[in-house]
Protein backbone atom coordinates (compact mmCIF):
# COMPACT_ATOMS: atom_id res chain seq x y z
CA UNK A 1 0.00 0.00 0.00
CA UNK A 2 1.40 3.39 -0.99
CA UNK A 3 1.67 6.14 1.55
CA UNK A 4 0.32 9.63 0.85
CA UNK A 5 2.25 12.52 2.30
CA UNK A 6 0.82 14.70 5.04
CA UNK A 7 1.11 18.25 3.70
CA UNK A 8 1.31 21.23 6.02
CA UNK A 9 0.83 24.65 4.38
CA UNK A 10 2.59 27.84 5.33
CA UNK A 11 -0.23 29.47 7.30
CA UNK A 12 1.37 32.92 7.10
CA UNK A 13 1.05 33.00 3.31
CA UNK A 14 -2.32 31.44 2.46
CA UNK A 15 -5.95 32.14 3.24
CA UNK A 16 -6.94 28.78 1.79
CA UNK A 17 -5.30 26.12 -0.30
CA UNK A 18 -6.29 22.99 -2.15
CA UNK A 19 -6.01 20.94 -5.31
CA UNK A 20 -7.39 21.48 -8.82
CA UNK A 21 -9.51 18.71 -10.41
CA UNK A 22 -7.51 15.48 -10.64
CA UNK A 23 -7.87 11.73 -10.16
CA UNK A 24 -5.84 8.84 -8.80
CA UNK A 25 -5.24 5.35 -10.15
CA UNK A 26 -6.07 3.97 -6.70
CA UNK A 27 -8.65 4.92 -4.08
CA UNK A 28 -8.01 7.20 -1.12
CA UNK A 29 -9.57 7.79 2.27
CA UNK A 30 -9.13 11.53 2.89
CA UNK A 31 -9.47 12.91 6.41
CA UNK A 32 -7.76 15.47 8.64
CA UNK A 33 -5.39 15.39 11.56
CA UNK A 34 -6.45 18.96 12.32
CA UNK A 35 -8.51 21.54 10.45
CA UNK A 36 -11.05 20.92 7.72
CA UNK A 37 -11.60 20.94 3.99
CA UNK A 38 -14.11 20.29 1.24
CA UNK A 39 -13.73 17.83 -1.61
CA UNK A 40 -15.86 18.40 -4.69
CA UNK A 41 -16.92 15.09 -6.24
CA UNK A 42 -19.54 14.76 -9.00
CA UNK A 43 -20.80 18.30 -8.35
CA UNK A 44 -21.17 17.55 -4.63
CA UNK A 45 -19.37 19.47 -1.90
CA UNK A 46 -18.15 16.91 0.65
CA UNK A 47 -16.81 18.45 3.90
CA UNK A 48 -14.28 16.52 5.97
CA UNK A 49 -12.39 17.06 9.19
CA UNK A 50 -10.85 14.99 12.00
CA UNK A 51 -14.22 13.32 12.69
CA UNK A 52 -15.20 12.75 9.06
CA UNK A 53 -13.44 11.14 6.13
CA UNK A 54 -14.31 10.90 2.44
CA UNK A 55 -13.63 7.75 0.44
CA UNK A 56 -12.59 8.76 -3.09
CA UNK A 57 -12.71 5.73 -5.41
CA UNK A 58 -10.09 5.12 -8.12
CA UNK A 59 -10.27 7.28 -11.25
CA UNK A 60 -12.95 9.60 -9.81
CA UNK A 61 -12.36 13.26 -10.67
CA UNK A 62 -12.27 15.49 -7.58
CA UNK A 63 -10.88 18.78 -6.36
CA UNK A 64 -10.35 20.30 -2.93
CA UNK A 65 -10.51 23.60 -1.08
CA UNK A 66 -8.91 23.49 2.36
CA UNK A 67 -8.89 25.69 5.43
CA UNK A 68 -5.46 27.20 6.19
CA UNK A 69 -5.11 25.12 9.37
CA UNK A 70 -5.78 21.80 7.62
CA UNK A 71 -3.26 19.03 8.15
CA UNK A 72 -4.66 16.31 5.87
CA UNK A 73 -4.20 12.59 6.00
CA UNK A 74 -4.81 10.58 2.83
CA UNK A 75 -4.59 6.80 3.02
CA UNK A 76 -4.12 4.99 -0.29
CA UNK A 77 -6.07 1.72 -0.36
CA UNK A 78 -5.34 -0.72 -3.17
CA UNK A 79 -8.27 -3.13 -2.98
CA UNK A 80 -10.44 -3.90 -6.02
CA UNK A 81 -13.30 -4.95 -3.72
CA UNK A 82 -13.66 -1.46 -2.23
CA UNK A 83 -16.72 0.59 -3.25
CA UNK A 84 -16.69 2.33 -6.61
CA UNK A 85 -18.84 5.15 -5.21
CA UNK A 86 -17.71 7.95 -2.91
CA UNK A 87 -18.56 7.33 0.73
CA UNK A 88 -18.80 9.32 3.95
CA UNK A 89 -16.72 7.65 6.67
CA UNK A 90 -17.25 8.49 10.34
CA UNK A 91 -13.88 8.69 12.11
CA UNK A 92 -14.57 7.37 15.61
CA UNK A 93 -11.91 7.09 18.32
CA UNK A 94 -10.80 3.60 17.28
CA UNK A 95 -10.50 4.45 13.61
CA UNK A 96 -8.70 7.70 14.40
CA UNK A 97 -6.15 5.82 16.50
CA UNK A 98 -5.70 3.36 13.64
CA UNK A 99 -5.18 6.15 11.10
CA UNK A 100 -2.68 7.97 13.29
CA UNK A 101 -0.76 4.75 13.87
CA UNK A 102 -0.71 4.20 10.09
CA UNK A 103 0.65 7.72 9.58
CA UNK A 104 3.40 7.38 12.18
CA UNK A 105 4.54 3.81 11.57
CA UNK A 106 6.70 2.91 8.56
CA UNK A 107 6.55 -0.83 9.09
CA UNK A 108 4.99 -2.28 5.93
CA UNK A 109 3.73 -5.46 7.56
CA UNK A 110 1.94 -3.67 10.42
CA UNK A 111 0.50 -1.09 8.06
CA UNK A 112 -0.77 -3.80 5.72
CA UNK A 113 -2.87 -5.10 8.61
CA UNK A 114 -4.03 -1.57 9.45
CA UNK A 115 -4.86 -0.99 5.80
CA UNK A 116 -7.23 -3.94 5.81
CA UNK A 117 -8.91 -2.61 8.95
CA UNK A 118 -9.25 0.85 7.40
CA UNK A 119 -10.69 -0.73 4.25
CA UNK A 120 -13.29 -2.53 6.38
CA UNK A 121 -14.42 0.84 7.77
CA UNK A 122 -14.82 2.15 4.21
CA UNK A 123 -16.90 -0.90 3.31
CA UNK A 124 -19.27 -0.19 6.22
CA UNK A 125 -19.71 3.48 5.38
CA UNK A 126 -22.83 4.72 3.57
CA UNK A 127 -22.62 6.07 0.04
CA UNK A 128 -22.62 9.82 -0.42
CA UNK A 129 -25.99 11.15 -1.49
CA UNK A 130 -27.10 14.44 -2.90
CA UNK A 131 -28.87 16.30 -0.07
CA UNK A 132 -32.60 16.36 -0.70
CA UNK A 133 -33.92 19.89 -1.18
CA UNK A 134 -37.12 20.44 0.79
CA UNK A 135 -40.02 22.36 -0.78
CA UNK A 136 -41.05 25.57 0.95
CA UNK A 137 -43.73 27.11 -1.25
CA UNK A 138 -47.52 27.10 -0.81
CA UNK A 139 -47.97 24.64 -3.69
CA UNK A 140 -45.24 22.21 -2.60
CA UNK A 141 -44.89 22.24 1.16
CA UNK A 142 -48.34 20.64 1.69
CA UNK A 143 -47.05 17.57 -0.18
CA UNK A 144 -44.14 17.19 2.24
CA UNK A 145 -46.40 17.66 5.27
CA UNK A 146 -48.80 15.05 3.93
CA UNK A 147 -46.04 12.48 3.29
CA UNK A 148 -44.61 12.91 6.78
CA UNK A 149 -47.95 11.70 8.15
CA UNK A 150 -48.98 9.24 5.42
CA UNK A 151 -45.93 8.25 3.34
CA UNK A 152 -47.69 5.26 1.78
CA UNK A 153 -50.26 7.53 0.10
CA UNK A 154 -48.87 9.61 -2.76
CA UNK A 155 -51.77 11.51 -4.35
CA UNK A 156 -51.54 12.21 -8.08
CA UNK A 157 -50.90 15.76 -9.14
CA UNK A 158 -54.50 16.03 -10.31
CA UNK A 159 -55.67 15.60 -6.73
CA UNK A 160 -53.26 18.28 -5.48
CA UNK A 161 -54.49 20.52 -8.28
CA UNK A 162 -58.04 20.33 -6.91
CA UNK A 163 -56.95 20.78 -3.30
CA UNK A 164 -54.58 23.68 -3.92
CA UNK A 165 -56.63 25.38 -6.66
CA UNK A 166 -53.71 25.46 -9.06
CA UNK A 167 -53.08 23.77 -12.38
CA UNK A 168 -51.07 20.57 -12.61
CA UNK A 169 -48.51 22.38 -14.77
CA UNK A 170 -48.09 25.13 -12.15
CA UNK A 171 -47.51 22.63 -9.33
CA UNK A 172 -45.12 20.65 -11.52
CA UNK A 173 -43.09 23.79 -12.30
CA UNK A 174 -43.04 24.77 -8.60
CA UNK A 175 -41.59 21.38 -7.62
CA UNK A 176 -38.90 21.57 -10.27
CA UNK A 177 -37.94 25.12 -9.31
CA UNK A 178 -37.82 24.47 -5.55
CA UNK A 179 -36.32 20.97 -5.40
CA UNK A 180 -34.54 20.49 -8.72
CA UNK A 181 -36.53 17.30 -9.34
CA UNK A 182 -39.93 16.30 -10.61
CA UNK A 183 -42.88 15.62 -8.32
CA UNK A 184 -42.54 11.87 -8.86
CA UNK A 185 -38.77 11.84 -8.25
CA UNK A 186 -38.99 14.01 -5.16
CA UNK A 187 -41.79 12.02 -3.49
CA UNK A 188 -39.81 8.82 -4.07
CA UNK A 189 -36.60 10.27 -2.61
CA UNK A 190 -38.41 11.81 0.36
CA UNK A 191 -40.02 8.47 1.24
CA UNK A 192 -36.62 6.79 1.00
CA UNK A 193 -35.24 9.40 3.43
CA UNK A 194 -38.15 8.74 5.79
CA UNK A 195 -37.47 5.00 5.61
CA UNK A 196 -33.99 5.25 7.14
CA UNK A 197 -35.18 5.70 10.74
CA UNK A 198 -37.49 2.64 10.93
CA UNK A 199 -35.02 0.57 8.91
CA UNK A 200 -32.19 1.29 11.36
CA UNK A 201 -34.57 0.81 14.31
CA UNK A 202 -34.91 -2.84 13.32
CA UNK A 203 -38.11 -2.96 11.26
CA UNK A 204 -38.03 -5.61 8.54
CA UNK A 205 -37.38 -4.47 4.99
CA UNK A 206 -40.85 -5.67 3.94
CA UNK A 207 -42.53 -3.72 6.76
CA UNK A 208 -40.60 -0.54 5.98
CA UNK A 209 -41.41 -0.92 2.29
CA UNK A 210 -45.15 -1.25 2.95
CA UNK A 211 -45.13 1.67 5.41
CA UNK A 212 -43.51 3.88 2.78
CA UNK A 213 -45.81 2.77 -0.04
CA UNK A 214 -43.39 0.53 -1.94
CA UNK A 215 -43.49 -3.14 -2.79
CA UNK A 216 -40.55 -4.96 -1.12
CA UNK A 217 -38.80 -5.42 -4.48
CA UNK A 218 -39.55 -1.85 -5.54
CA UNK A 219 -38.18 -0.49 -2.27
CA UNK A 220 -34.98 -2.52 -2.55
CA UNK A 221 -34.39 -1.40 -6.14
CA UNK A 222 -35.09 2.27 -5.35
CA UNK A 223 -32.91 2.15 -2.21
CA UNK A 224 -30.04 0.59 -4.14
CA UNK A 225 -30.23 3.28 -6.85
CA UNK A 226 -30.24 5.91 -4.10
CA UNK A 227 -27.43 4.61 -1.88
CA UNK A 228 -25.59 1.98 -3.92
CA UNK A 229 -26.57 -0.62 -1.29
CA UNK A 230 -29.57 -2.77 -0.50
CA UNK A 231 -31.54 -1.79 2.62
CA UNK A 232 -30.24 -4.86 4.46
CA UNK A 233 -26.63 -4.11 3.54
CA UNK A 234 -27.02 -0.46 4.56
CA UNK A 235 -28.37 -1.44 7.97
CA UNK A 236 -25.82 -4.20 8.59
CA UNK A 237 -22.90 -1.90 7.84
CA UNK A 238 -24.17 0.66 10.33
CA UNK A 239 -24.45 -2.05 12.98
CA UNK A 240 -20.91 -3.39 12.65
Amino acid sequence: MERSAVVEPDLDEVEHWGHPPHLHAGGQLVTAITGSGVLRIDDRDCPFDAATGIWVPPRVLHSGVFAPDLVPLAVDLDDDALPQQARLVTIDADLRALLLAWARDHDDARNAVRGRQIAAAVHRAPALRHPLRLPRGPLTRPVMEHLRVAPAVVPPLEEWSRKLHASVATIRRAFLAETGTTYSEWTTLFRLELSIAPLCAGETVATVARTMGFSPNGYTLAFRRWTGQTPSDYRSRLEV
